[in-house]
């Protein structure tokens, strides 16, 4: 008997909708990296804020029963101040530094969503386009888990740096309201 060959069909070239298709896929991972980078700086940012403006309402309260004379009520007042422009220094840094990590990330994604579809050109059949779909599933959930990692981490990063100068400040508080009171 005449042993029957299967021929695979060649995959049908992609159409200027599906390349369309994939190329706003991609534009939609970016944004959605971005936007959830955005997120969690905003919400880094936030927290440091609020914590900021907490302290130094308590520091200043403090600050007005623990002091006896008018000089060290000023030069508290301004320490405090300059605490808290040192922490908003330190955010505006740190959100700089975020949204250049979160621009290469978009830059990057683009130059991949490009060559995605050069390689789904390449594509001679339906399964080498299943595979490459697969691959790029696998590497694009891999990779939005790490680079939402690392801008948590940024974020996490910057809100404790930021908070530091109103906590040091919130120390130099405490010490003055309890010396008076251990003595």
């Amino acid at each position: 008997m005449a042993e029957v060959k299967k021929v695979a069909k060649p995959a049908p070239k992609p159409t200027a909708n599906q390349v369309e298709a994939a190329v706003a896929a991609s534009k939609e991972t970016v944004e959605t990296v971005v936007k959830a980078g955005a997120e969690v700086a905003t919400k880094g940012v936030e927290k440091a804020v609020a914590m900021s403006q907490e302290q130094v309402a308590a520091a200043v309260k403090a600050g007005g029963e623990a002091f006896k004379n008018y000089e060290d009520v000023v030069t508290y007042n301004k320490e405090n101040v300059d605490a808290v422009v040192k922490a908003n220094g330190i955010l505006v840094k740190g959100v700089q530094d975020i949204n250049k990590v979160m621009f290469a990330l978009a830059q990057q994604s683009m130059e991949e969503g490009v060559a995605l579809t050069k390689k789904m050109f390449e594509c001679k059949t339906m399964d080498d386009m299943v595979k490459l779909q697969n691959e790029l599933v696998k590497t694009n959930y891999a990779k939005t888990l790490d680079e939402s990692r690392k801008l948590s981490d940024m974020a996490v990063k910057l809100a404790e740096e930021a908070a530091k100068p109103i906590a040091d400040r919130m120390s130099v508080a405490v010490e003055k309201v309890t010396k008076p009171l251990a003595a």
